[in-house]
């Protein structure tokens, strides 16, 4: 389950650096109740969040998720706004919207609401498009090319 594998692996991270919970999420601008919901597996983060935490320690989204058993330290890039990504990628593998919100079971109105840019994606939506184009999170999200 994601939500385990997220709890265990943030707190394998925390732990590694020696930080304590109210430095780290003031270093990430999360409040610190959001951060031990995160380790206590009450909830997963936002996408925001999980970018912000995967950029602190280096790692990769996909290892935090438990999507990854390495801890592939990669150089990252930022991300562009989801409804750009999103262009991106239905040109990059040359899909049409429909096939993506269909093939990824993701609604049609939330899909054209990333499109125009009035919503963002849940971390759920991210995983069922990275499983659906057999690629990673950080790709799905533009953090790598």
């Amino acid at each position: 389950m994601q939500l385990t594998d997220f709890a265990e692996r943030l707190t394998e991270l925390i732990y590694e650096r020696n930080i304590d919970l109210k430095t780290f999420s003031q270093s990430l601008d999360v409040s610190a109740s959001c951060i031990s919901q995160y380790i206590h597996r009450e909830s997963l983060p936002t996408v925001d969040n999980l970018i912000k935490i995967a950029n602190f320690f280096n790692c990769s989204t996909d290892y935090l998720l438990g999507r990854e058993e390495e801890n592939l330290q990669l150089k990252f890039n930022l991300c562009p706004p989801f409804s750009e990504q999103l262009k991106f990628l239905k040109d990059y593998f040359n899909c049409t919207a429909y096939s993506i919100y269909v093939g990824a079971g993701i609604s049609k109105s939330r899909y054209f609401d990333w499109q125009k840019g009035k919503r963002q994606p849940s971390l759920d939506n991210i995983i069922k498009l990275a499983e659906h184009f057999d690629r990673r999170v950080d790709f799905i999200l533009g953090r790598e090319t």
